[in-house]
């Protein structure tokens, strides 16, 4: 009488991560093999449906294979899909002071920044930016309020962190004529 290998199904949880610009997913892989046996269960590539944030989001896991002491009493699926969640990337704005030459006001103007990830579509923006006074100095502190993220097809993935910001810059002496 000949003994056939067992049916071995391996099934995967997702495990949730934060926006990073990709695909790529982990995973735990669990299996209905019997009590006691030595098995071990790898994959080679598991990948969500999308980049973009979002709950229950599929998960397509290949390449799974068996080894171990007991694997050749089993066959095993070689595929199998999970869910997990992308959650948004925490976006911190930081801005850059413009030097100006004395105008009578506190007006400033800066230059943000941000450490999305590289090649994301975000667009930043403010409604403020002004020196601590109105003279003639070196490195004045300039404030900066409501940072915004105002668009771009990246956007949805983000949480804005700060909407405010401190930065420094120049006034430098108006010419007489």
């Amino acid at each position: 009488s000949n003994i056939t290998a067992r049916s071995l199904t391996v099934s995967a949880t997702g495990v949730n991560k934060v926006y990073d610009g990709t695909t790529s997913a982990t995973v735990t892989l669990n299996d209905d093999r019997v009590s006691g046996d030595v098995v071990t269960t790898s994959y080679t590539s598991a990948v969500f449906s999308d980049k973009n944030v979002g709950a229950g989001k599929t998960v397509s896991v290949s390449g799974i294979s068996i080894s171990g002491t007991d694997a050749g009493n089993y066959t095993a699926n070689t595929t199998t899909t999970t869910t997990a969640n992308i959650t948004s990337r925490s976006l911190t704005v930081s801005a850059t002071g413009v030097n100006k030459v004395y105008d009578g006001t506190t007006s400033a103007t800066v230059t943000l920044s941000d450490d999305r990830v590289s090649g994301d579509v975000v667009t930043t923006s403010y409604t403020s930016a002004v020196f601590s006074d109105k003279n003639v100095g070196t490195g004045k502190t300039v404030s900066v309020s409501g940072i915004s993220i105002s668009g771009g097809s990246d956007a949805s993935n983000y949480t804005l962190s700060n909407t405010s910001a401190t930065t420094t810059a120049n006034i430098t002496s108006r010419s007489l004529t």
